[in-house]
């Protein structure tokens, strides 16, 4: 196990809020993280709310089903991406956080935590800067109150630098293809 590997796997077995900004380049080991996280999530018990697009998540799904049982992948919760983030046929922080609420409050009751992967994708043609670090920042809350555990996958060809030092500031650790570091390295990473 590579060391960075096994900081990660300490990172998921801890049990207070995560919330975590993973900037993807590579496809193969963006899904190679997807799967992990939540495999891990749902060995340690988890209940896995995995918002992605219905291009990935086949992917993600297949490698699934080769390492959990029927009733492990029951804990896991698929929701697609551009239904969840654009529900109102917009970014809106405030839908998109109730929405969230609303999902993952199904799942109260449940043993374990609950663990939320989410993709975030835009259009082209949209500036949503400012919509996507209010969802953040609001989620950052949340998953601190709630001791959750999110991740939220960018794109790294798609993140212009301003918002990238955003997101850096409203996560608790920062993630690549390669490496993940805490939340007071990425603060130094930020400057």
């Amino acid at each position: 196990m590579t060391g960075d590997l096994r900081q990660e796997t300490a990172i998921q077995q801890q049990k207070e809020g995560m919330h975590i900004f993973y900037c993807s380049r590579q496809l193969d080991k963006y899904i190679e993280k997807a799967v992990a996280f939540v495999e891990q999530g749902i060995l340690a018990g988890d209940q896995v709310m995995f918002v992605e697009n219905m291009r990935i998540y086949p992917m993600v799904r297949q490698q699934l089903e080769e390492r959990l049982t029927a009733e492990q992948l029951e804990q896991v919760h698929y929701v697609d991406n551009f239904t969840f983030y654009w529900k109102n046929r917009s970014f809106h922080p405030e839908t998109i956080l109730a929405h969230f609420i609303e999902i993952t409050g199904g799942f109260q009751g449940t043993d374990g935590h609950v663990r939320t992967w989410g993709h975030i994708e835009w259009g082209d043609d949209q500036d949503i800067a400012q919509e996507i670090a209010a969802y953040e920042t609001a989620l950052e809350k949340l998953v601190s109150e709630t001791n959750g555990f999110s991740v939220c996958a960018y794109d790294a060809s798609r993140l212009a630098d301003d918002l990238k030092k955003k997101l850096l500031a409203l996560h608790n650790y920062y993630m690549t293809d390669t490496e993940t570091a805490s939340f007071l390295e990425t603060r130094n990473m930020a400057n």
